[in-house]
């Protein structure tokens, strides 16, 4: 189906791109089975490759979050150009890529060392990893990243939600990746904390620590737990703490990855550094299983006369953003240069002749035939001169013209 579709955003932007009202391509395929749906997926994949093409759009393929659609599985369609909105991650090795919301690196080994006594030092006037680093002379590596954000719990019913203080631990030379710490802790939103909501923990904002807090989630990333003898915040105005060790001195409600990767990571299928590119998505599909069928119980009889719930899966492709795409695409200082599978006319006949004779007749009689051949032409008759015809036909950019 092809329909006209609305979003309620902050803030439209990027012209076609990103606007409150598109046109959306959705399908979906219903199965008996995960065999079923991995079928379809695959068909999908593979045609929404040609169709990209067809379009004369590079594309490349990413692994994606599924967001608020749900599900086990997702793949954007990226048309990557430098003023897109999302960030890829990609191996020039062995070609593994993916949106950076769920790209994942290869684990650093660390070399483990004696984990030293803990330590109270004085650090006046430093609150951030940089002035940290800078006033100890260490690597950011070797120091403790503390992120205080509020998350939502609940079963989407506004009334009955409810905010918890999620306190994020990172290497200092990490970043929290949100779009992971949301799927780890299974919260709705998050979004940062305000220092009034971060008080009652017993943290201080700026000196921050995982040690000692309360009434708090504390999710910590996979590197730190393999890291030894970090420098963190002493939750106490001018101090830190030295040699700050995962297991001794803290522990957490939760392990994973909630990492970023960046540029030169390694690669986690084959070790080599990753490489990023912009992108806008054009394309994304979806391996749903049952998360929608479950709720609306839409199931069927199965073999052995049981019911069962329908395997889904969806498939969209956004029509107005892909013909934004394609004419930033396809275009030069003069305008457009549509390929001619989606041009709006493939024959632009400018006639330069002002209404009569035999060049005039001959326009006519080309268009007539052309268009009884079933080809689309633009008839450019105007009684204007040929330099505005010409700069017009350059600004619509046909993919013939004839003159």
């Amino acid at each position: 189906q092809i329909q006209t579709k609305w979003r309620d955003e902050v803030r439209s932007r990027a012209g076609l791109i990103r606007v409150r009202e598109f046109t959306m391509k959705d399908s979906y395929s219903l199965d008996a089975d995960g065999d079923g749906l991995e079928r379809q997926y695959r068909n999908h994949y593979r045609a929404y490759h040609r169709l990209f093409s067809r379009c004369g759009l590079p594309t490349v393929s990413v692994e994606a979050d599924v967001g608020l659609m749900g599900g086990q599985l997702s793949h954007e369609f990226i048309y990557l150009t430098p003023d897109g909105e999302d960030m890829i991650l990609h191996c020039p090795a062995c070609g593994y890529s993916a949106n950076q919301e769920v790209a994942v690196s290869a684990k650093v080994e660390v070399e483990e060392e004696e984990q030293l006594e803990l330590e109270k030092i004085a650090t006046p006037g430093v609150k951030t990893i940089e002035d940290l680093t800078r006033f100890l002379q260490v690597p950011e590596s070797k120091t403790a990243k503390v992120v205080f954000l509020v998350g939502r719990f609940g079963e989407r019913q506004e009334e009955a939600d409810t905010d918890k203080l999620i306190v994020a631990v990172v290497r200092g030379d990490m970043t929290v990746n949100e779009v992971k710490l949301g799927h780890v802790t299974e919260a709705l939103a998050l979004r940062p904390a305000s220092v009034d909501e971060i008080a009652p923990s017993g943290a201080v904002a700026g000196y921050a620590s995982p040690i000692g807090l309360k009434g708090v989630l504390v999710v910590v990333d996979e590197s730190v737990t393999t890291s030894q003898n970090l420098i963190a915040g002493a939750n106490e105005e001018g101090y830190h703490l030295k040699n700050v060790n995962y297991g001794r001195d803290f522990e957490a409600g939760l392990v994973a990855d909630i990492a970023a990767v960046e540029a030169g990571d390694g690669c986690s299928k084959c070790g080599q550094p990753l490489e990023t590119s912009r992108g806008v998505e054009v394309g994304h599909i979806f391996q749903l299983g049952t998360r929608y069928s479950d709720s609306m119980g839409c199931t069927f009889l199965d073999s052995q006369g049981k019911a069962r719930s329908v395997i889904m899966g969806s498939y969209g492709i956004g029509v107005g953003r892909l013909l934004a795409c394609v004419a930033e695409q396809h275009r030069d200082e003069h305008g457009l240069m549509w390929p001619i599978s989606v041009a709006p006319f493939q024959v632009h006949i400018v006639a330069l002749a002002k209404g009569e004779g035999a060049a005039q007749a001959a326009s006519e009689k080309l268009y007539g035939d052309l268009k009884e051949v079933g080809v689309e032409v633009l008839y450019d008759d105007r009684r204007e001169n040929p330099g505005v015809k010409f700069n017009d036909a350059d600004l619509i950019g046909c993919p013939l013209r004839i003159t």
